[in-house]
């Protein structure tokens, strides 16, 4: 099967929301997360905002946002990819 660009990088950040999401979803609902190689790097009001600084700081396909509280296609279209053929780390 052939990789999809930006999966590492999807895995982990699923992963380290898995890690923290109490913690998010009780102080940080509804909110906007952004992940970086397997680490929480900001949250934010605004969908718009938070891609657009991530994009600058990070570059596309380098990064992950989640909607706070939201299910894992907040992600992105990649994570839906995921959860179809089962390979979340």
């Amino acid at each position: 099967m052939t990789e999809v660009p930006g999966m590492d990088e999807l895995k982990k950040n699923i992963k380290a929301y898995d890690a923290i999401k109490e913690e998010l979803e009780r102080d940080h609902f509804g909110r906007i997360a952004v992940f970086h190689d397997g680490n929480l790097v900001s949250i934010y009001n605004d969908r718009d905002d938070a891609y657009d600084i991530a994009c600058e700081k990070y570059g596309l396909g380098n990064f992950s946002l989640r909607q706070i509280g939201e299910s894992p296609g907040s992600f992105g279209g990649v994570a839906m990819y995921l959860d179809f053929v089962s390979i979340r780390a």
